[in-house]
């Protein structure tokens, strides 16, 4: 029994070069895509710490409310200090912001808290979120070309 060859070219799989072209296709879209991925990722760990730098504020605000200060309470002979929960983005997990009061910004009248990036977040090009009493909204140690709106919308 005789094979003919047109059957057995029907046989033979992909060529060397098919599978070169296909994982060079693989590996271009593995170049755009992975960027955007990575950058899609940090974007929703400072919408995290947006989150909770604003759940700080209100928590100083209470605070406010019920001390006319938001440095002490009445009858307290330290200086306030965020709740522990409050402190870390996110509450559980690996630790990518940590939130505090900005060097000597906690007044009676004032405060600015910072959102400063660590781990996973550390070097993004956003830096350090801030947050006033009042409001207002900040970035500090950001990436030239990077603006305020980029990393607080």
């Amino acid at each position: 029994m005789r094979v003919s060859t047109q059957h057995i070219r029907g046989r033979r799989g992909f060529t060397l070069i098919e599978v070169m072209i296909v994982a060079a296709i693989v590996a271009i879209l593995a170049a755009i895509a992975y960027p955007s991925y990575v950058e899609s990722v940090r974007k929703s760990r400072r919408a995290e710490a947006r989150a909770q730098l604003l759940e700080a504020a209100q928590y100083m605000q209470r605070f406010y409310s019920q001390n006319d200060s938001f440095k002490r309470a009445v009858g307290a002979g330290t200086d306030m200090t965020l709740p522990g929960e409050l402190k870390t983005v996110p509450r559980q997990g690996a630790q990518t912001y940590t939130i505090d009061f900005a060097a000597n910004s906690l007044t009676p009248s004032s405060f600015n808290l910072d959102a400063v990036p660590t781990g996973s977040m550390k070097g993004d090009r956003c830096g350090t979120l801030q947050l006033d009493n009042i409001g207002r909204r900040n970035i500090k140690d950001a990436k030239a070309g990077v603006a305020i709106d980029d990393c607080w919308r």
